[in-house]
């Protein structure tokens, strides 16, 4: 096995069992028929992986054609299009509630399929701040800064609960159920309004109400319910160290990473403003890649029992490049000047996208040696009596 995967855990990838949670009433009582329903579509002989894979190339086309209409995400696009990330979005959020059914009905189950589809959900996460900033009209600013970071952070939570207590848990009111039906009618309005209808204030369609754009009231809607989230999650790991005899500030140390990685981040934005405000696209992709591949080693760290990764590769060059930023806030040169900024930050890219592909490469390829099995395709199908 590689780093990723010690030979001294390898074992334990046999004794995971996946443990959810869903309190949705949207997902009891409308989803979830539909899904049942849905899920007998497809053939036997279909991979789950490959059901979760079909739902994420649907978001990557989506995000293409956002950016071949408005590369600088200023422009709207087409109302159509708008259409299409609302329909994209919904057959994702199918196709990734019905991989773990197929799993199921195939006898496929295992953590191969827990890492595969958490991975296309942090990576879908930071695409769909991209779609969701162009929709709203946000930008090239702080506010589409804030529409990604939400989402990572709720995403980051939840996996760290996983870790802690061994169970996905899925709130009342959560990000991959009701989070995405909300973004999917966001989407949909916009295609009915255009997209600069977000950017009107309350006050402008009723007189009276609060002089705030309807784009800054909807992220700001998103930083108050994250409170939820977040206080449910400290409960359920709180509550689960104390069942196990265990401290409760180590695992609460395991939001540093992503709290401090955040400070850094800020730090580099703050001192090279110019990211904020013309080269988002391939900030919010390097973030996104970056945070795919360190909530991949928590998830990997999960299903094989590992110590929880507190430290990882890809948070380098974000420290190289906050660093270098607020050098001359101490009275030393910059190692490379803002006219060379936009190359490193597109080199930061690069480098989180070949670290996230070696991760995914690797992993994938010694889970499928250990369980002889294929990722894309059922290798022993299971023998129907």
């Amino acid at each position: 096995m590689t780093r990723y995967i010690p030979e001294e855990y390898r074992h334990n990838l046999s004794s995971y069992k996946y443990s959810g949670v869903d309190e949705s009433l949207l997902s009891k009582h409308v989803l979830g028929p539909y899904w049942n329903k849905l899920v007998t579509f497809f053939p036997l002989t279909m991979a789950p992986n490959t059901i979760t894979g079909l739902g994420f190339l649907l978001v990557v086309f989506n995000v293409l054609t956002m950016l071949y209409f408005s590369p600088n995400m200023e422009a709207p696009c087409p109302n159509w299009a708008y259409f299409t990330f609302g329909v994209g979005l919904f057959v994702y959020q199918s196709f990734d509630a019905i991989d773990g059914k197929q799993a199921r009905r195939t006898g496929t189950s295992g953590p191969l399929g827990e890492l595969f589809d958490h991975g296309c959900d942090a990576l879908n996460t930071s695409l769909e701040a991209l779609l969701v900033a162009n929709a709203l009209q946000l930008g090239q600013s702080w506010w589409t800064v804030l529409s990604q970071l939400l989402p990572l952070f709720n995403f980051y939570l939840t996996t760290w609960e996983e870790y802690h207590t061994g169970t996905l848990y899925l709130s009342a009111f959560s990000g991959p159920v009701e989070g995405i039906i909300m973004l999917v009618i966001l989407y949909f309005v916009t295609a009915f309004t255009g997209a600069t209808f977000w950017v009107q204030k309350f006050s402008d369609l009723v007189p009276g109400l609060p002089e705030i754009q309807m784009n800054h009231f909807l992220i700001a809607f998103g930083t108050v319910s994250l409170i939820g989230n977040i206080l449910t999650a400290f409960q359920h790991v709180i509550k689960a160290r104390r069942d196990k005899q265990l401290p409760v500030l180590p695992a609460l140390m395991g939001l540093a990473p992503f709290v401090g990685m955040s400070f850094v981040a800020y730090a580099w934005l703050n001192a090279s403003p110019q990211i904020v405000t013309a080269h988002m696209v391939p900030w919010v992709l390097y973030i996104g890649l970056s945070f795919g591949y360190t909530v991949g080693l928590m998830i990997t760290a999960h299903v094989t029992h590992q110590p929880y990764p507190m430290f990882n590769v890809s948070f380098v060059p974000l420290l190289v490049g906050a660093l270098n930023a607020n050098l001359p806030s101490i009275g030393i040169a910059r190692l490379f000047g803002p006219h060379m900024e936009n190359m490193y930050l597109w080199s930061c890219l690069a480098f989180s996208a070949a670290a996230y592909a070696h991760f995914a490469l690797v992993v994938v390829n010694d889970i499928c040696s250990y369980f002889d099995i294929w990722c894309f395709t059922i290798k022993h199908p299971k023998k129907i009596e």
